[in-house]
This record gives structure tokens, C-alpha cells and sequence, in this order.
């Protein structure tokens, strides 16, 4: 009896109208650098509000809630780690986790950063109308320093991108036949980044341009798993309205054919393999849904609805590799939407969301969120030992040292 008196006493900050802090210290790391939210924060004070703007660059996000008895929560906006599940919270940020804001960048969206352990260089991308140079960080230097270089042939706005056997593997949504009297097409494409010398690998299914071949993931069998939306119309780094519906799609560079694996996804965005190839990762971002139909919008474009989807997805990859299955949603994002999909070594799931990237164990359980102060896109696993985080997106490149680490890849 006792005992129960205790357990009761302990969960009655929680159960009596929410009256504990929400927010709160994390032990052994300092706060609010480091904040942790008790229970998930499954109970807000009464009153609790979170305002939905639904406007693109302009969604709400968690930090944003009102909880007018509870102070604790104003912590969440200034945390740089926010964590969920205070147990796994050592194995992911280690001892003293840091964030650091590398660069200022321009205001359109960045993606495919990959590493290159070759070159020891971060690539990353900027989806603009017209720019071909993929961006660089030199990370031989201290501190890194960052440049741009431009492809032989050049790439038109690669948003996906892994590195293979000493090469950089592309997803290009670009596609324009008249841009520096040149003509560009939406497709998949390997760079040396040595010699920066690049090669189309796939550019179309059966004549069909591509839309926007976004993300990419390549197995174990060097299989090339992409997603296929409409955003580059929408963005204006297109000149051909869509073709093909939204779609993700395995390619066989070594015999050439290209199949659909699923159709059923808004806009299809991040993609990428469990450590054993057994599950695939799938984000839909039909919330910020590219609008392509004249009779809604005149001119090509984006809007934003926090009722659309904001969904990643795991589906099972069969036996022989060559299809999904088993779809189900497992994590809905806290706001705005996730894009890019990376996993860490020990198959914890990353996800860039706009206001930071959430970190998930296997099943879509949030873990962590590291927060931005710039709207984050995409990421990458960098170093000799695969354990800096580096975030690109819209304004911004920042680093991440942390005990998590990313796969190795040969």
C-alpha cells in the first residue's frame, strides 16, 4: 500500500491538470542548450494553444505552443537539443554535443549534401533557377572553407545525392532545354569528384521526361532507389509541365530498366535503406504540395496545408530486392514536413523538417530534435568517423558534433 501511495505522489505533477514543468533539465548536460520534454509533453497546461498560419516558410513550429501556466516551456525555444527520451539521449549527443553555424547561404533551398571521404569535401546543392555550381566545403582546412565548382558536363539542381565506389551518385530534378545554351534533363547521373567529370546514368522512362527526380538510396546490389515529384515545376527550375504522376522508382545501372516500386505517395520526397536493406524509408510532403494545374493557380507554385501529408512511411523490401510492401505511416511530423531521410549506423532514423532534424529510433518513435536558426532541408554524416552532422537548407549550413554516427560506405 505503501508503495502505490508513493506512485501516485510521484505522477501527480503530471496527471493534476498537467501542473508539472513540461520542460526541463536534462542530467548532466547544461539548459537549456540541452532541454528535455517530460512524457512527450502528453499533458499541457489548460489553455494551451499552437496558431497554424499555413503559409510556406511560415509554419508554426513546436516552440511556438502557448502555455500560459506553464513558464517551464519558454526553454523549448531557446534548446538547441531537444529530447524526447531522455535514455537514448547519452548515445546520441555524447558528452558535450555542440552546434555550430558554419555559413550563411543564400535564401533557396539546399540539398544533397554528400560526403566525399575521397576529397575529404562536403557537395551540396542549390535549387535555384539557373545556377549550375554545386557548393563545396573544404574540410582539410581549419576551419572549413567554402567553395563552388561546377560539374563536366554540368548538373542542373540535384537534390538527392549518396557516394559510391568513389563516385557521387545524383538525383537531378532540373529541367531546362534552352539554360546556357544547353539542354537539361531530370534524371540520375554519377560525378567523379576528382575530376569533377559527370555521366547520365538514366534520364527518362520510355521517352517520358522525369518530373522531379528528388532523393535517392542505393542498396546493396547497387540497385538505385529515387522519388520522382512535381516540385521542380513548381520552383521554376523546370520548362515542361509534368509527364508522369509522382512516383518512386528502382533503377538497374547495369542493365538499364527502370520500374515503378509505388505510386501512392503526394510528393514523394526522402528516401533511404535501413543499414540491412530490408526496410525503406519513404517522406511524403504533400503538405507544401506543388500546385500545377492552371485552374487553380495560373502560374506554377507551392502552398501550404499543415492537413496534407507530413508522413514518413516504411515499407518492407522483399526477399529479392526488386519491390515494397507492407506500407505503413510511422512518424507524422511535429511541423512543417520531412524531407530529406538519412539513418544513422545503429538504424536510428534523421529527418530534416524545416525546423531542425528529428531523430527516431527504428519503429518512427521520436528521440531528439536538433533545432536551426535557419530552415533545415537535408543532412549529411560526415568525417573519418562518420560523426558530425552537417544541415543544409534555406540560409544556412551548420555542423553537428555528437556521439551519433552515420553508416560507412565503401
Amino acid at each position: 500500500m505503501q508503495l502505490l501511495v508513493f506512485a501516485i505522489l510521484a505522477l501527480l505533477p503530471v496527471i493534476v491538470h498537467g501542473k508539472g514543468a513540461v520542460a526541463g533539465p536534462c542530467s548532466k548536460y547544461s539548459f537549456p542548450h540541452v532541454t528535455c520534454i517530460a512524457r512527450y509533453g502528453a499533458v499541457l497546461t489548460p489553455g494551451f494553444y499552437r496558431e497554424v498560419h499555413n503559409q510556406i516558410g511560415d509554419a508554426d513550429p513546436y516552440s511556438s505552443t502557448v502555455l500560459v501556466d506553464d513558464p517551464s516551456f519558454q526553454s523549448v525555444s531557446n534548446a538547441t537539443f531537444l529530447v524526447w527520451d531522455a535514455d537514448q539521449a547519452a548515445d546520441i549527443l555524447g558528452e558535450t554535443p555542440t552546434f555550430e553555424y558554419m555559413f550563411s547561404i543564400s535564401h533557396a533551398p539546399h540539398e544533397a549534401p554528400v560526403y566525399v571521404p575521397r576529397t575529404h569535401e562536403l557537395w551540396f546543392s542549390r535549387l535555384e533557377q539557373g545556377f549550375l555550381p554545386q557548393l563545396v566545403v573544404d574540410l582539410r582546412s581549419d576551419p572549413p572553407s567554402l567553395s563552388q565548382k561546377t560539374t563536366n558536363p554540368p548538373l542542373y539542381a540535384p537534390s538527392g545525392a549518396r557516394y559510391r565506389n568513389g563516385s557521387i551518385v545524383y538525383s537531378s530534378g532540373g529541367l531546362s532545354r534552352s539554360l546556357a545554351d544547353d539542354s537539361f534533363v531530370s534524371g540520375i547521373y554519377q560525378v567523379d569528384p576528382v575530376t569533377g567529370e559527370s555521366q547520365t546514368l538514366v534520364n527518362n522512362y520510355f521517352g517520358w521526361y522525369f518530373n522531379t527526380c528528388d532523393d535517392l538510396d542505393v542498396d546493396g546490389s547497387g540497385n538505385i532507389w529515387f522519388t520522382d515529384n512535381f516540385y521542380s515545376w513548381a520552383d521554376h527550375t523546370s520548362d515542361t509541365a509534368p509527364q508522369l504522376g509522382t512516383a518512386i522508382y528502382r533503377f538497374n545501372p547495369r542493365t538499364g530498366a527502370v520500374a515503378i516500386v509505388d505510386d501512392t505517395l503526394v510528393e514523394p520526397n526522402g528516401i533511404t535503406l535501413s543499414p540491412d536493406g530490408r526496410r525503406l524509408y519513404l517522406s511524403d510532403t504533400g503538405a507544401g504540395e506543388a500546385v500545377i494545374d492552371p485552374r487553380i493557380q495560373p502560374v506554377p507554385g507551392l502552398r501550404y496545408n499543415s492537413t496534407g501529408k507530413r508522413t514518413v512511411y516504411s515499407f518492407d523490401v522483399s526477399e529479392d530486392g526488386r519491390s515494397i510492401s507492407n506500407k505503413r505511416p510511422i512518424y507524422l511530423a511535429l511541423d512543417y514536413a520531412p524531407d530529406g531521410l538519412k539513418v544513422a549506423r545503429n538504424g536510428m532514423l534523421l529527418t530534416a523538417t524545416g525546423h531542425g532534424v528529428d531523430i527516431l529510433d527504428a519503429q518512427g518513435t521520436p528521440l531528439l530534435r536538433v533545432q536551426t536558426n535557419f530552415t533545415a532541408v537535408n543532412m549529411e554524416f560526415v568525417g573519418p568517423n562518420y560523426d558530425e552532422l552537417w544541415i543544409v537548407g534555406i540560409g544556412g549550413v551548420a555542423r553537428v558534433k555528437w556521439a551519433l554516427r552515420g553508416p560507412v560506405y565503401a
